[in-house]
């Protein structure tokens, strides 16, 4: 009985077995000659879920598998195994070696199974991981390849273990070796040929932002171009292995990549602000779908699980669907610039939204592939459209800009125009009004040294300086306007000068009874200002501040210093009327009036506050305001004093008051007769006639005077008369005072007389550009008569401490011109003595001879010479006949008769005799003297 059991059961193992086999392997493969490679044989095989993921080849033998009958196989995004199995029979096929090819390049890992027996006994195992070393070419899918042999009559039992999270889709191909050579030549084509117009797009779109087209919106289309071509790679399992030879971090790069097909696409959106366009609710939307894609793209890398990788999918395919109706609508609607770049993002977005609803197994029609492939060409169609468009439309903005450009051009030229024409007409209308107020200055004060007890003095004085300061407002003012007033710094003590300056305001308080209060911070502060401008704003709001101020109120001025931040405060406070809160933002405009006019001390212009405020920015401080109807008025101006601050604008010159000089300068000694030679002759040069008498008064006494109507004029009487000295205006018809000073310092004849300059310009730059082209000294109108006088004064004592240059014997034998002395008057010098060495030997050579060389008037040659050396022509040419003589004589180059006759000396007795009192020895003795 038992012996009979047995067989019963093995019987029926067999039998099931058979079952199995026979359910399993009902439809194998037959290869003849017949078959057409390569074969999609996905119709003929079977597969098998493992939920459970560990079920082994053993087991799953035993397993009931179903047949999907479909030329495709689709498997879901999980943690499952699954199996897959196929028999091949080669029917006396002269062919042995086939190829199979599992068409999905992104399995993560595949096992094969094969061989000759049905229950797998004695079976070949390959496995093969994310492709990443063994790919034939860096930039070309691998798909999964297997090969093996069938010998004829031969079947071959084959299983596939697929172990991924990923969703696939894919076919099940076998090749023939003619087959696959060819299928993957074809395939280097396909891919070599979209691999580089990928790349040219790429490099093209990247130059192009980088170096030619600027526009935002092209450079955000630059950075989906490059997420696009990455997204292209790591659909093809291109991307990870560019990066890692790892195949479980390629896997996640091929993921990152790929899932970031709508990145570019929604940041271009947000940042062009073309959502805004339409509803806030699209803005969230596409902000909420970059969210998660980026959330998903960054856990994949820390948690590599099945439903964040479908979650990715799932946020790639609703973003994109949303993308395209949303470009779509805007095409339709031609909004802006978006209908180009729509047209592209709108295929790209399709390309990659049919690819994935196949993965996800929505639609499984093997077309999709097909059309998926096509609307990525397209993309690049419309790419060579979209290039077209956007160089007409850089071409045009560039014409546009340029035409702008030339326009702005155009535009600022004609408001330096207008600023040069507002400052010149400022500038003429300030000289206008300072030369009737030096005609006004001028004699009064000598009407004051006269009348010194006259109640009328003070009056006119006052006003005379009050018009002059409004002469300077005006004229600060357009100097402002035409950015034209630099700071001017120099070292000062702070604490020494304020408190100089506002002694001056002691007296006024006094006569209007109000109590003026001054504090400093300190004995000593020493820090770099503009002194002028600083005078301008204390000035001004001190003398608002006393305006405004009713008898018995209290004027305080205060100084601090910030030793940390090296910063000067100074407050100016007041009990006076006070300014309206709704007034105070208008008080620094020009003209404005904050006082009604019953309450005005006296008459303003409404310009002070103005030239304040400008000022103060000049210097790089600030000011501030406080003020309350009837209780006073408060201004705090903060300005920096340290080195650092200036240390562009700190120069060599530093402009002192003439006071104290002028004070001490005694004016010159009257002269009485005049010659042709030994006058004083100064040349005034003006186009009023009553400046030109007003100097003349001054000087008449002590120069013989010659006039000239304006600087065409001047030229010709500085050369007919070669003055001693010249004062000339700055600003006259025909030719100004700077072309009339460069022209006398160019020529030779005139080169050497000193010129003072009289202007009301008394910024910096006019007295560099004067100082520049030649002119020895500035005097600011209205001038002060003594003032003038010491300037004429010292110039003329320098220019006579440089005559002993060429009375000096040493200085005559080196013939090279003094550092004070200019170029021009240096050669004329050097000419002239050359001329003379030429004619040494001739005794009869004299003044005229030598005006004729010098191409010179005798009279000009003999103030030139006289001006230069002190000496008389005659005297210069036997002084340097005497000079030659000791040289010769020195030298011992002959005797002393020859040496005479040699340098111009007919006679040896007169030779001896000028010698002796030239050199106080007979030239026997200064021979001896020297060779010894």
């Amino acid at each position: 009985m038992i012996p009979a059991m047995k067989k019963l059961k093995e019987f029926l193992k067999v039998l099931v077995l058979c079952s199995i086999l026979f359910e399993v392997y009902a439809q194998e493969v037959t290869l003849d000659s017949t078959v057409k490679f390569p074969l999609n044989i996905s119709t003929s095989i079977e597969t098998f879920q493992d939920a459970s993921g560990s079920v082994s080849l053993e087991e799953v033998l035993k397993k009931s598998f179903s047949k999907p009958n479909k030329d495709h196989f689709v498997f879901p995004y999980s943690d499952n195994i699954y199996w897959v199995r196929v028999s091949l029979k080669n029917n006396t096929f002269h062919v042995k070696e086939f190829y199979l090819l599992w068409s999905n390049p992104l399995v993560e890992q595949l096992d094969f199974y094969i061989s000759d027996r049905a229950d797998m006994k004695d079976f070949k195992h390959v496995e093969q991981k994310i492709i990443t070393k063994e790919r034939d070419k860096k930039f070309i899918d691998q798909d999964p390849r297997f090969i093996f042999k069938i010998e004829p009559n031969q079947t071959r039992y084959i299983y596939f273990k697929l172990t991924s999270k990923r969703g696939h889709y894919g076919e099940l191909r076998l090749h023939t070796r003619e087959s696959f050579q060819k299928f993957r030549m074809d395939d280097f084509a396909s891919q070599g040929f979209l691999n580089g117009l990928m790349f040219f797009r790429l490099f093209l779109v990247l130059v192009l932002s980088f170096f030619i087209i600027k526009d935002l919106s092209f450079r955000l289309y630059s950075l989906y171009t490059l997420l696009r071509t990455f997204n292209y790679w790591g659909y093809l399992n291109i991307a990870g292995p560019l990066f890692t030879d790892q195949p479980d971090m390629a896997k996640k790069i091929d993921f990152l990549c790929y899932n970031s097909a709508t990145l570019g696409a929604g940041i271009f959106l947000i940042a062009t602000f073309t959502v805004q366009k339409l509803p806030k609710v699209h803005l969230y939307l596409v902000g909420l779908f970059l969210l998660f894609t980026v959330f998903f793209s960054s856990v994949i890398f820390f948690d590599y699980q099945w439903y964040w990788l479908k979650g990715g999918v799932y946020t790639l395919v609703f973003s994109a669907g949303y993308y395209i109706l949303l470009y779509i609508f805007l095409t339709v609607k031609n909004v802006a610039f978006a209908r180009y770049y729509s047209i592209l993002f709108t295929f790209g977005l399709l390309s990659s939204f049919l690819l994935n609803v196949r993965l996800l197994g929505w639609i499984e029609l093997k077309p999709i592939y097909t059309l998926s492939y096509y609307f990525f060409l397209a993309e690049f169609v419309f790419f060579v459209i979209f290039l077209g468009r956007i160089f007409r439309n850089t071409e045009r903005n560039k014409t546009l800009t340029e035409r702008q450009l030339k326009f702005n051009i155009e535009q600022n030229n004609k408001l330096k125009e207008l600023d040069n024409l507002k400052t010149t007409f400022f500038t003429n209308i300030s000289h206008e009004i300072r030369t009737p107020l030096t005609l006004i200055t001028g004699p009064f004060q000598q009407l004051a040294e006269k009348y010194p007890s006259d109640k009328l003095i003070p009056l006119i004085q006052r006003n005379t300086d009050r018009l002059l300061t409004l002469v300077n407002q005006i004229l600060d003012i357009s100097k402002l306007e035409a950015g034209q007033m630099k700071p001017e710094i120099a070292n000062h003590n702070i604490t020494e000068y304020l408190r100089t300056l506002t002694s001056s305001f002691i007296s006024l308080a006094e006569s209007r009874k109000i109590d003026f209060e001054r504090s400093f911070s300190s004995t000593e502060t020493y820090g770099f200002i503009d002194r002028d401008k600083v005078d301008k704003i204390v000035t001004n709001l001190l003398s608002n501040a006393f305006k405004f101020t009713p008898q018995g109120g209290k004027v305080s001025f205060e100084k601090y210093f910030d030793a940390s931040k090296k910063r000067m405060t100074i407050v100016i406070s007041d009990t006076g009327i006070g300014i309206e809160s709704e007034k105070l933002s208008k008080i620094y405009d020009r003209f404005y009036q904050a006082d009604d006019a019953q309450n005005r001390s006296f008459e303003g212009t409404g310009i002070g506050l103005a030239l304040v405020k400008e000022l103060v920015e000049v210097l790089k401080g600030k000011i501030t305001v406080e003020s309350q109807k009837d209780e006073g008025t408060t201004f705090s101006v903060e300005l920096p004093i340290d080195r650092l601050t200036w240390k562009d604008f700190i120069g060599p010159i530093n402009e002192n008051s003439y006071q104290n000089t002028v004070s001490k300068q005694q004016v010159q000694t009257p002269t009485e007769n005049f010659d042709s030679e030994n006058d004083q002759i100064l040349l005034i040069v003006d186009d009023n006639e009553d400046i030109r008498n007003y100097v003349r008064s001054i000087f008449e006494i002590d120069y013989k005077i010659v006039e000239a109507r304006n600087g065409k004029d001047g030229v010709e009487k500085a050369i007919e008369q070669v003055p001693d000295i010249i004062i000339s205006d700055l600003m006259m018809p025909e030719m100004d005072g700077l072309e009339f000073c460069k022209v006398l310092k160019a020529d030779a004849r005139t080169s050497h007389i000193p010129i003072v300059m009289l202007t009301a310009k008394a910024n910096v730059e006019s007295r560099i550009e004067g100082y520049e082209l030649g002119a020895d000294d500035y005097v600011i109108k209205p001038f002060n008569k003594n003032e003038l006088q010491a300037r004429v004064k010292n110039l003329l004592d320098v220019r006579a401490k440089l005559r002993q240059k060429y009375e000096s014997k040493e200085q005559q034998e080196s013939a090279e011109p003094d550092a004070k002395v200019n170029e021009v008057d240096g050669r004329f010098i050097q000419k002239v003595i050359e001329i003379i060495d030429e004619h040494l030997s001739d005794s009869q050579f004299g003044i005229d001879q030598l005006a004729d060389e010098m191409l010179l008037s005798t009279t000009q040659l003999r103030r030139k010479i006289k001006v230069l050396t002190n000496q008389t022509i005659v005297e210069f040419i036997r002084n340097h006949r005497l000079h030659k003589a000791a040289q010769l004589l020195s030298q011992n180059t002959g005797t002393i008769s020859e040496i005479a006759y040699q340098v111009g000396f007919d006679s040896l007795s007169y030779f001896s005799k000028v010698f002796q009192e030239s050199y106080g020895v007979s030239p026997s003795d200064y021979r001896v003297s020297n060779l010894k």
